[in-house]
């Protein structure tokens, strides 16, 4: 039973729990969640609250699209949501002026001003994509970045991204990269927001198999999650013919990854019972779906007095799993903590360890939740 992650509590609240289960599609490797929550439950209570995606690899992506067969300045260019205004902007620089995005009142007809992505997907259908393109006019480009991993109806979410185009047009995918962590077993990556895991093999024959022709394809290396980014063309191509050893080593590294879970918690579990009776009260640094998860799946709630956070929002209210409360960075001072787990994006961990040199004097030591990284709990404990 997994908490809603963005439901940050006062404390006379509860967060709601629903099951969470992956399971492996064995004719194509995908993995998925079993059973979505419900998407009401995923909608945002806070208007605060912000999600980031990965932009440095942007600049050349633009280039890409630009340089693509038909594409000119006249060209119209089409996006999904407030994730694609970075990159709508890099065109606009460029001269190429004729862009949309998705309005969620007038083209979804969303009107909560809190919804994200996990409502537009469910009014972006083929029928209201239809609607969009007559209104709009068709797409040369339309970008949709890291938002097809949320769809309940993969199917058809992809045929609406098809709806927008003119012949033979262009769409942009990109989606989180899943493949390193479940190699080394980071169970953070399972999150209630993302129905689907992609890697590289389920990502193409996702593309293929709904009848894009992969025009360029690519995992864009990061730190802690790759980006999966796929150029593709309305060319209504059969599929192709899907590869049987390719779909068993999907199926067998999503085998791996889940028998790893009971020895990685068990083990996650000891280290910090240990660490805590021989050192005292423990801390988590970030206060994100991450540490929920790993808090949660991992089993260590109990084990964790606070979570650091200097987010003001954030700051006084409690996490949604173990009730934990979330403080300032003073608090690692006062509370003479002297073990603070890392649950930010590795990206950004360094400069929270260059910025707390002195919780490091005194005695006091960070290490990273996510196994691989350079501060990782497991290695360094």
């Amino acid at each position: 039973m997994q908490p809603v992650s963005n439901r940050f509590l006062s404390d006379a609240e509860t967060a709601p729990t629903f099951p969470l289960a992956l399971e492996v599609e064995e004719e194509s490797g995908l993995i998925r969640l079993a059973k979505p929550f419900p998407a009401e439950e995923l909608r945002p209570r806070y208007p605060w609250l912000t999600c980031f995606e990965p932009e440095d690899h942007l600049d050349k992506l633009v280039q890409q699209m630009t340089e693509l067969p038909r594409i000119t300045k006249e060209s119209k260019i089409g996006a999904y949501s407030f994730k694609d205004d970075s990159t709508l902007r890099r065109l606009e620089r460029k001269g190429y002026s004729k862009t949309w995005r998705l309005d969620p009142v007038s083209d979804l007809e969303v009107m909560d001003p809190l919804a994200n992505v996990e409502t537009f997907q469910k009014h972006f259908t083929p029928d209201r994509a239809q609607v969009v393109k007559e209104k709009r006019g068709p797409c040369d480009i339309f970008i949709v970045r890291h938002v097809l991993e949320h769809s309940y109806d993969l199917e058809g979410f992809l045929e609406a991204c098809r709806r927008v185009l003119r012949p033979g047009g262009y769409v942009v995918f990109e989606v989180p990269d899943c493949a390193r962590a479940i190699d080394l077993g980071d169970f953070t990556t399972v999150w209630e927001e993302h129905i689907y895991y992609f890697t590289p093999q389920t990502f193409r024959s996702t593309l293929e198999e709904a009848g894009f022709g992969i025009h360029q394809f690519e995992s864009v290396v990061y730190p802690f999650e790759n980006s999966l980014v796929a150029i593709v063309r309305e060319d209504g191509h059969p599929a192709r013919t899907s590869d049987s050893a390719l779909i068993i080593n999907e199926v067998t590294r999503f085998r791996a990854f889940i028998s790893k879970y009971p020895m990685r918690r068990d083990r996650v579990r000891g280290i910090l019972s240990r660490a805590r009776e021989k050192i005292g009260s423990l801390a988590m640094f970030g206060a994100g779906h991450l540490s929920v998860a790993y808090l949660s799946l991992m089993g260590v709630a109990d084990l964790i007095d606070f979570v650091v956070d200097d987010n003001p929002h954030k700051k006084g209210m409690r996490m949604p799993v173990g009730n934990l409360p979330i403080l300032g960075s003073q608090a690692i001072y006062d509370k003479k903590i002297r073990l603070c787990l890392l649950s930010l994006n590795p990206q950004n961990q360094p400069k929270v360890v260059a910025a707390h040199s002195k919780f490091r004097a005194e005695g006091g030591r960070f290490a990273s939740i996510f196994p691989g990284s350079p501060l990782d709990l497991e290695e360094a404990l």
